[in-house]
């Protein structure tokens, strides 16, 4: 109950003070509300004109919305990877949330929902490994490039991470164990990429690390991303 009214009044500071600081906004209430609507949204393809057809309001305000949102970290897009022959790939962007704590409560979600809300949650959990990664990754290269992938099978990679034309796939999945078919979007990912194809890993709840069937992926628990 602390940590909700806790949120809230963030919230409250972020709309009173962080985004008028950004850009004079006369109606806060839309745009708070589209903050809400995108918290059920993190880890999902966005689509503006939906967007704003939601919210009834004309889809250049919802750019601005989303660039206001942005512009103070609480979203980020990951675009979409794709080679020079990448004809059959989905272009939209992804929609995460940096803060998945804020996005767990203006979504309404706690603990206890874990098992009913299970998508939902793997949504947050991948939007939290995601930033994990990327904040982690400004440490130490900043030449590193991230997107994600899907095509029109229906095929994804959570995170492709490239520099130059090296490419790297990253999965999240919020199951205890998996088995060879949860790297089925990084073999698609790796056929793509060819020669520039450097590894994968699938990121998962569970204790141990091994190498999948294909040997260029690696099933690593998630807690090894706070022991090393």
């Amino acid at each position: 109950m602390r940590a909700r009214q806790w949120y809230r009044n963030y919230l409250k500071s972020i709309i009173e003070r962080d985004i008028q600081d950004v850009a004079k906004v006369r109606d806060t209430h839309q745009l708070t509300t589209l903050l809400k609507l995108a918290s059920f949204l993190t880890a999902q393809l966005i689509n503006t004109t939906s967007l704003s057809n939601t919210l009834r309001i004309d889809r250049k305000t919802a750019d601005h919305y989303l660039s206001i949102l942005k512009k103070i970290f609480l979203i980020r897009f990951l675009n979409p990877w794709h080679p020079n022959n990448g004809k059959r790939l989905i272009k939209n962007p992804k929609l995460h949330f940096l803060d998945t704590g804020l996005e767990a409560a203006l979504a309404g979600l706690k603990a206890t929902d874990w098992i009913s809300q299970r998508e939902r949650f793997g949504h947050l959990l991948e939007s939290f490994v995601v930033q994990q990664l990327i904040a982690q990754a400004s440490w130490t290269d900043h030449e590193l490039q991230f997107w994600h992938y899907r095509d029109h099978d229906k095929v994804k990679v959570d995170l492709v991470i490239t520099r130059g034309e090296e490419t790297w796939g990253i999965e999240v999945k919020a199951a205890a164990s998996i088995t060879d078919h949860d790297g089925q979007g990084l073999r698609r990912l790796a056929n793509r990429c060819g020669k520039n194809f450097q590894g994968g890993l699938v990121f998962y709840n569970g204790n141990s690390t091994f190498r999948l069937a294909d040997k260029r992926f690696l099933a690593v628990p998630l807690k090894k991303l706070w022991e090393e």
